[in-house]
């Protein structure tokens, strides 16, 4: 236990410097460290108004990164989703725990970065626009999700009882993700409850 605790003292005391290495590229776009701890690097461009924060989560020891523009903050897998939806959507941050682990998570971290959060980065108003539209429709869709896990077993249960009325209401309320099946169920429990 106690290696294992030393193990993770050494990788947090090289974070930092490994950070700063594989995101040099931030330099050339004028961007500067103004913080570095044993969990968080961040970088401010010149305008001062772009942040850049790469971090290291000390209870699940993910690598991530953040974008603030105008206090509107982004994470990676928002970045992605903006860009390309169904990969950000199954994007997670990956966990580290070794040296050889940092040095390819931080590596595969640049690189999604630079291949997503270009606008992120350099505060394209645009992106950010969209971002807030986006994140409105997501927050949509997680709700209904949400209600979907509560309803589907409800309705199931409803017309497996044989009562119709409140299956074909329940089925009603999540139509939109009802599978091929399910739709059949509410046109048979609508047509009994009327019968």
């Amino acid at each position: 236990m106690d290696s294992d605790k030393s193990g993770m003292e050494r990788l947090r005391q090289h974070f930092a410097d490994e950070v700063r290495s594989r995101f040099a590229f931030l330099s050339d776009l004028g961007f500067t460290e103004i913080e570095a701890t044993l969990a968080l690097v961040r970088f401010q461009n010149l305008n001062g108004d772009v942040e850049v924060g790469v971090y290291y989560e000390r209870q699940s020891y993910e690598l991530g990164i953040t974008v603030t523009h105008g206090g509107i903050s982004c994470s990676l897998g928002q970045m992605i989703r903006v860009v390309e939806p169904q990969t950000g959507k199954e994007y997670r941050d990956f966990a580290v725990t070794t040296e050889s682990g940092l040095t390819e998570g931080l590596e595969r971290l640049v690189k999604l970065t630079k291949r997503y959060g270009q606008r992120a980065i350099q505060g394209d108003l645009e992106f950010y626009a969209d971002l807030e539209i986006k994140r409105k429709s997501w927050v949509h869709e997680y709700a209904l999700d949400v209600l979907v896990n509560q309803l589907r077993p409800k309705a199931e249960e409803a017309f497996r009882r044989g009562d119709y009325r409140n299956a074909a209401e329940l089925y009603e309320r999540i139509r939109s993700r009802l599978t091929a099946a399910e739709l059949k169920k509410l046109a048979i429990a609508t047509e009994r409850d009327r019968a």
